[in-house]
């Protein structure tokens, strides 16, 4: 009874970038606030905060959704016509990663095969080895397998099409999944805008 209540987290209702709105000039997140004339302006967080940033500069919230929105558009086109396993296959960085986890699990096998008949100061530096190479496979198994989750299936990319071509009567919360779906990071100022995607 005497233990303090929380309350649950709540996600921001004024737009559906957030979570993905990071500032392009120190990283961290961007909020939607209302102006005093009542218009929704991202701020950077960091700057709110501390000052310790100069602040990604004037972006109003709906100019940006419809910069994202329209870059999700074109980045769908690409995919539209793509079997969920093509897409799955013909991404880069899946690719990339799997060469790379492959790399390090021959050199960790190569270290192992270097074993045979060592003395104490080649087995400390063995074992010093063995942990950077077991950090870096992790890294890159967690790499992969959120990569292939990543990949987006042909029945979801139809799905993502109907809620992008009916945009305007679309919910805020499938908004949200549809960006979860296509977007890591969007990294905006005033100048630019760079956006990270998922496919």
């Amino acid at each position: 009874m005497t233990n303090p209540k929380y309350q649950p987290a709540r996600k921001s209702r004024k737009t559906w970038l957030s979570g993905k709105a990071k500032c392009g000039r120190c990283g961290y997140a961007i909020m939607s606030i209302n102006n005093t004339a009542n218009v929704l302006y991202m701020r950077c967080r960091k700057r709110a905060e501390s000052n310790s940033c100069e602040g990604c500069g004037t972006i109003r919230t709906l100019e940006l959704e419809q910069l994202v929105y329209d870059s999700m558009v074109e980045k769908l086109r690409e995919f539209n016509s793509l079997s969920s396993r093509r897409t799955i296959s013909n991404n880069p960085k899946l690719t990339a990663a799997k060469v790379e986890l492959a790399h390090v699990n021959a050199d960790i096998e190569k270290l192992v095969d270097s074993l045979i008949g060592a003395n104490t100061a080649l087995l400390s530096f063995a074992n010093q080895k063995a942990e950077e190479f077991e950090t870096k496979k992790q890294a890159l198994t967690k790499q992969v397998a959120d990569l292939t989750d990543a990949s987006i299936p042909a029945a979801k990319l139809t799905a993502i099409s109907g809620y992008l071509n009916d945009w305007e009567n679309t919910g805020f919360d499938d908004k949200r999944q549809v960006a979860d779906s296509l977007v890591s990071i969007v990294r905006a100022t005033s100048e630019s805008i760079e956006i990270e995607w998922k496919i």
